[in-house]
């Protein structure tokens, strides 16, 4: 006989949230344990460490908060519900799309933690009202449920993919202490090397022809336009 999975912690807090407000519930500790992520990383957050900074005993955090996983799961869907979907759906699906990437994006931005988040459906109040706000975006377009899926789904995961180059990079200069600039000044001289060879011709045509320092946000909109060209080709495929 296997032991059964404890409940999901939205199962959990759903009969609760009535009656006065509390000094200590699961919203007090989500904020306390976002502000601690946004500070130190999410490896920094711990039920002693929160409790810490709300001058409780971590006793008194496990009443409302089962666990860590709990917790950062908590913590994901609370920011997730700092995303703009208002006005959502607008009736133009491409806006919508490059809308809500550009919300997530901004939403990484923010807290940089959330990358280790959201790869598993979860089923907060601010991630259903995102998956529903999605979704109806691509409704109505000649998909089916599947196709409209890959429409919001294809579009938020090149979304994550280029935020994490993005904060790649950031992580890389606090480590080595040097900027893009400089890092490319400590290759130079190796590159120059390696082009004398003459057996790279695209990586020299990348090095003479591409920009040395592109804005990140022109890039992002224009891959984007890529990535939205490449689906509306495939919604006209379809219809």
């Amino acid at each position: 006989m296997t032991d059964e999975p404890p409940p999901v912690i939205w199962a959990r807090l759903s009969g609760q949230g009535r009656g006065p407000a509390r000094t200590l519930d699961h919203t007090a500790i989500t904020a306390a344990a976002i502000a601690l992520a946004d500070e130190d990383g999410v490896d920094a957050v711990s039920m002693r460490k929160v409790a810490g900074r709300m001058d409780h005993s971590p006793m008194s955090l496990y009443r409302h908060v089962g666990n860590k996983d709990d917790l950062t799961e908590l913590m994901y869907d609370a920011v997730l519900g700092e995303l703009d979907l208002t006005g959502m759906p607008s009736g133009d699906w491409r806006a919508d799309i490059a809308r809500l990437a550009r919300e997530m994006r901004r939403l990484h931005h923010a807290h940089p933690w959330i990358t280790r988040f959201g790869h598993r459906p979860t089923l907060g109040p601010n991630a259903r009202q995102f998956l529903e706000t999605g979704l109806a975006c691509v409704d109505g377009i000649g998909l089916d449920m599947d196709g409209m899926m890959d429409v919001m789904s294809t579009a938020l995961q090149f979304t994550r993919g280029f935020v994490g180059q993005e904060l790649g990079e950031a992580e890389a200069q606090r480590r080595t202490g040097l900027d893009l600039a400089g890092y490319q000044r400590r290759v130079g001289p190796f590159l120059t090397q390696l082009l004398e060879g003459g057996q790279l011709p695209y990586l020299r045509r990348l090095v003479v022809e591409a920009e040395d320092h592109p804005d990140p946000d022109v890039v992002f909109e224009r891959r984007l336009s890529r990535v939205l060209d490449g689906l509306a080709a495939g919604i006209d495929r379809q219809g």
